[in-house]
């Protein structure tokens, strides 16, 4: 689980980068399966979709790991999105995200920093 007061420091420190660079071109790429690109060391934020097919749905594999509860038939389009931040210190490969009770329909990676 991630440090309530370090997930603060790292939601303004991402603010105020992005307001700084709100004038810059913005870029994002998507990782595919299995891909063995390695990113650059930095600040990322990992967002994506997910199908709900049971009542409990648990996102894990990333650091801000997600639980969602819903009711079957209560939604049109039973789906949920995701967001987590992520620190690289190091080249890295595509974090395994982990889904329970539900299917992985999509995945954006966001480099925020480098360092």
């Amino acid at each position: 689980m991630i440090d309530r007061r370090f997930f603060l420091k790292l939601t303004g420190a991402a603010g105020v980068v992005a307001a700084a660079t709100s004038a810059l071109p913005r870029f994002a790429y998507a990782l595919d399966e299995g891909d063995e690109t390695l990113g650059a060391p930095g600040l990322y934020q990992i967002s994506g979709t997910v199908r709900l097919r049971e009542s409990h749905v648990v996102i894990s594999g990333i650091s801000n790991a997600h639980q969602i509860s819903w009711s079957p038939g209560s939604l049109s389009s039973p789906l949920a999105s995701f967001t987590s931040f992520e620190q690289f210190d190091a080249p890295w490969r595509m974090p395994e995200i982990r889904i329970s009770g539900g299917d992985l329909e999509a995945v954006k990676v966001t480099p925020i920093v480098f360092g």
